[in-house]
């Protein structure tokens, strides 16, 4: 029965610290799935993939026609 009430602050710390990494782990996880959402929205636009398509292909030209 002894083992179940820690003895030293150490080790109260450690305990308290434990479910820490969970909660980290879940607002990563929140946050990624938020920019996912955004990302997700941002390049179902045509308009806005037409325009960085153009962009990239246009630079593309540019080094290409530079050497």
């Amino acid at each position: 029965m002894s083992n179940l009430v820690p003895s030293t602050p150490k080790k109260l710390r450690r305990l308290a610290e434990r479910g820490l990494t969970t909660v980290e782990y879940a607002i990563g996880l929140l946050a990624a799935a938020a920019v996912a959402l955004v990302l997700l929205r941002i390049f179902n636009d045509n308009q806005f993939f037409q325009t960085l398509f153009d962009w990239v292909i246009d630079i593309f030209g540019k080094v290409a026609g530079g050497l």
